[in-house]
């Protein structure tokens, strides 16, 4: 024992301990603070995970603009909603509500908006005009349900949907609606949806 403890010197244990975790894929990390992780005591191909974290330690600020993907998210850290309304019966060529609803925008940002109503005539010749705004502004082509001859009832609809996507709107609360008319006829939206998604910051 004492020839074998005549030859360790720290160089050999050193090098014995950085053979060993080489060959055993470890990794060793050397600190340059005293109970600290800086960015360059971090080897290529380490990962920092939520647990190695203190809670609220990091914020928006930390986070390089534009560096997170859409995988990176879970799906309630974006801002979405869904609206359902029934018995929208206009009367006249003035557009009324047939839908509504509203998000909050964290930042400027892409909305994707689909609208949909399920339509059914009490005449024949009847016809009409829907449309989706944003901020009570059109933003999308119309549509335009009716039919020339009366073979539509509560159990026989028609369908009709909208799909657009609206901004970059700036952050803040935005309201999405369709709005229908009637020209001719009777038309009655039975039951309409609205649903609204954030699709990308601007």
């Amino acid at each position: 024992m004492s020839r074998i403890r005549s030859h360790l010197t720290y160089a050999n244990v050193i090098s014995t301990l950085c053979l060993f975790l080489l060959l055993t894929g470890g990794t060793a990390v050397a600190l340059s603070g005293t109970d600290t992780v800086q960015s360059d005591d971090l080897g290529p191909g380490a990962q920092v995970k939520a647990a190695d974290v203190a809670a609220n330690a990091v914020n928006g600020s930390n986070v390089v603009d534009n560096s997170i993907a859409g995988i990176d998210l879970a799906p309630s850290a974006l801002p979405k909603g869904r609206a359902t309304s029934f018995s929208c019966n206009p009367s006249s060529t003035a557009f009324v509500d047939c839908g509504t609803l509203t998000i909050n925008l964290t930042r400027s940002s892409r909305v994707l908006v689909v609208a949909s109503s399920m339509w059914y005539g009490a005449a024949a010749g009847n016809r009409g005009v829907c449309r989706i705004a944003v901020d009570g502004t059109p933003f999308s082509s119309d549509a335009n349900p009716g039919e020339l001859t009366d073979n539509t009832d509560p159990v026989h609809e028609q369908n009709l949907t909208l799909t657009d996507v609206a901004g970059p709107l700036p952050p803040g609360s935005h309201t999405f609606r369709l709005s229908c008319n009637e020209e001719q006829g009777d038309i009655i939206h039975r039951q309409t949806y609205i649903s609204a998604v954030v699709l990308s910051s601007s």
